[in-house]
């Protein structure tokens, strides 16, 4: 991947040209950006350039050897490490296990999340992902051995936050490591990385991007109008994997079934409720996060759009139409209410709860906040 093909972040790609040119880069990074940025979108781009035969003034040529093996994620001196699920108890899992799934993922989009890598290498969504003793041992045991084609080694960890008490067979080869060798960690979450880790690599603060440059994406990549791009990307909320799953899945149809939703709650129909969150449940853990998260933006939308005269709904078609009628049946307790009702929800669902369970148990609630409304 090149730098060009890295949607935005100018800033930050002038900057680690820069480094690479004086050659100043740092032999550990980390590369933290919230879920959907291009904090690996970003780290396959530098990683492109560093081993390029023929680079450019702001950029790797793209087709030189080099460049080919590593846009097809197989150059012999380029390691990925990422969290994987164990196939046995008694045979823990490591990367190369998973490594033709993993390069097929990423030939599809790097703006890819947890949920969707579990759904590439598991049947079951509830499977916990980890990054085990034996894959650091694979890692040093890699690091260890001269670069293949002589210029540089590096290893892409992806999700180090997965690590735990086994990275401290890492730390030394972070600390210390054999010459012309690069690492390169693609986190989400500062908070769940450990401190041992965060002190040994130099932090490059990948930012979410905004609701314009989600639009741009939208409209080069599928090219829709501009308004269409932008109602989706006032949805995905900076994320380009939800930006992306909104135009490629069921976001025409989200609209419809939260009307449904909302209508057997707001009606005390607990049979419609109850065939509704298990249409819901069936969407997968990834969609029913996005359907969550959705329904809070038509629940602020119809808050604004009651409270503020002319105010123009950042939805269309359907959308726009369910807001203005769904207007009339809120105030602003029901939408502090059932704001934090979803959010809960959205946390189960994030950390496997059952979701047939919790989206009854959410309607419940909904149900009651329209009660006390009437």
């Amino acid at each position: 991947m090149k730098f060009s093909e890295v949607h935005g972040l100018a800033d930050i790609k002038k900057k680690l040209l820069q480094n690479f040119r004086l050659n100043r880069l740092a032999h550990a990074q980390l590369f933290l950006g919230p879920e959907g940025s291009g904090n690996l979108a970003m780290a396959l781009a530098l990683t492109q350039l560093i081993y390029c035969q023929d680079p450019t003034e702001d950029d790797s040529c793209g087709v030189c050897s080099s460049c080919q093996k590593i846009g097809k994620f197989m150059h012999p001196d380029v390691h990925f490490s990422f969290p994987s699920i164990s196939t046995s108890s008694s045979k823990p899992s490591i990367s190369d296990d998973f490594i033709k799934q993993w390069r097929e993922l990423l030939t599809e989009t790097p703006y890819f999340n947890e949920n969707d890598w579990v759904q590439k290498i598991s049947d079951n969504e509830n499977k916990q992902l980890n990054i085990t003793a034996k894959e650091t041992l694979e890692i040093v045991k890699k690091l260890s051995l001269k670069a293949y084609e002589g210029k540089a080694k590096t290893l892409i960890i992806w999700l180090p936050e997965h690590l735990r008490n086994e990275s401290n067979k890492l730390l030394k080869i972070i600390e210390e490591p054999p010459q012309k060798t690069y690492f390169i960690l693609v986190a989400s979450n500062y908070d769940s990385l450990l401190p041992t880790i965060t002190s040994r690599t130099q932090l490059v603060k990948i930012p979410a991007y905004n609701e314009e440059e989600v639009a741009d994406f939208l409209g080069k990549k599928y090219h829709l109008d501009h308004k269409k791009a932008e109602s989706l990307a006032f949805l995905a909320e900076g994320n380009l994997n939800s930006a992306t799953k909104l135009v490629e899945s069921v976001e025409d149809n989200y609209a419809q079934l939260f009307r449904e939703w909302m209508l057997a709650c707001y009606g005390n129909k607990i049979k419609d409720v109850g065939r509704i969150t298990d249409d819901i449940a069936k969407l997968g853990r990834t969609q029913i996060q996005l359907f969550l998260k959705n329904g809070l933006k038509i629940l602020r939308e119809s808050l604004l759009y009651k409270t503020i005269d002319d105010y123009e709904i950042k939805f269309e078609g359907e959308y726009k139409d369910f807001i203005r009628k769904f207007s009339n049946t809120i105030n602003a307790q029901l939408v502090e209410k059932s704001y934090e009702q979803i959010n809960e929800t959205i946390y189960h669902v994030q950390r496997n709860a059952n979701a047939k369970i919790s989206l009854f148990n959410l309607s419940l609630g909904l149900r009651q906040n329209f009660i006390r409304k009437k």
